[in-house]
């Protein structure tokens, strides 16, 4: 996911006034739209439900600028707000969902890229994607798909949605908030929620934290759900339990 966070005072017409761009009666949307959509469809797959609030929080606007940015979305053909009672969940309509799975396949794919050949830390590599970007076609996408030996994860283990197809998300674990002392896990994912805090990336990086990585659960903190595990290295690391609620992992 995309690290800067949309300028939602300058998103003005951004969804309702998308043109035709001529391909396949698709509609022109901006870098802010993409983003959006593209939060939308990251969270809504590993949460499997998203509300305006939860949305507002990863991006780090206001309540208000998302609930303005949702309403031209919906009213474009992006989303839906179903209202549940007691609140309104965002739902992706098929166009919706196709633009965050191209986008999102893009960042992840331009991550490990930037890794792998020019070195870059998995924390650098998410920071740099999004400036790459808007020079990748769809042609070179999958040129560089191929090259790179057609990975299913961003470095943070987060999948890539396969060419044309859907999203592959594994659900086969528990959240680190979820572990119990004593108990020894893998990491699965830094999932895209945590992927927003760089000093939990860099923390976990700089302890040699990543997926599949094995810890020992040292300590649950009764009061904060802070989570103390070991690395294999001997390394002691503590996690905040909203950090920890962020990371997913697999029992072995």
């Amino acid at each position: 996911m995309a690290h800067g966070h949309p300028n939602s005072g300058s998103d003005e017409g951004t969804a309702a006034g998308a043109q035709s761009n001529g391909r396949d009666g698709d509609k022109k949307i901006t870098a802010a739209t993409e983003h959006y959509l593209q939060s939308i469809y990251a969270l809504t797959a590993e949460r499997k439900s998203l509300i305006g609030a939860r949305l507002a929080q990863h991006l780090r606007v206001s309540p208000p600028s998302v609930t303005q940015t949702l309403q031209r979305l919906e009213r474009s053909g992006f989303v839906e707000l179903v209202d549940r009672g007691d609140r309104k969940e965002i739902v992706l309509t098929d166009a919706g969902r196709r633009i965050g799975e191209e986008s999102t396949r893009k960042h992840r794919l331009i991550e490990r890229w930037l890794q792998k050949e020019l070195g870059l830390t998995s924390t650098e590599a998410h920071e740099a994607a999004e400036k790459f970007e808007p020079g990748f076609t769809p042609m070179l996408l999958e040129r560089l798909y191929d090259s790179l030996g057609r990975p299913e994860t961003c470095p943070h283990g987060n999948p890539i949605p396969a060419p044309g197809g859907r999203l592959e998300m594994d659900y086969d674990g528990i959240y680190l908030d979820e572990v119990k002392p004593g108990e020894e896990v893998v990491l699965g994912r830094i999932t895209e929620e945590a992927e927003m805090d760089l000093d939990l990336l860099e923390y976990l990086e700089r302890h040699r934290i990543g997926p599949g990585v094995r810890l020992r659960i040292v300590a649950v903190d009764r009061v904060s759900a802070a989570v103390t595990a070991r690395a294999p290295s001997g390394d002691e690391i503590r996690v905040e339990g909203r950090s920890a609620a962020l990371i997913w992992v697999k029992r072995p």
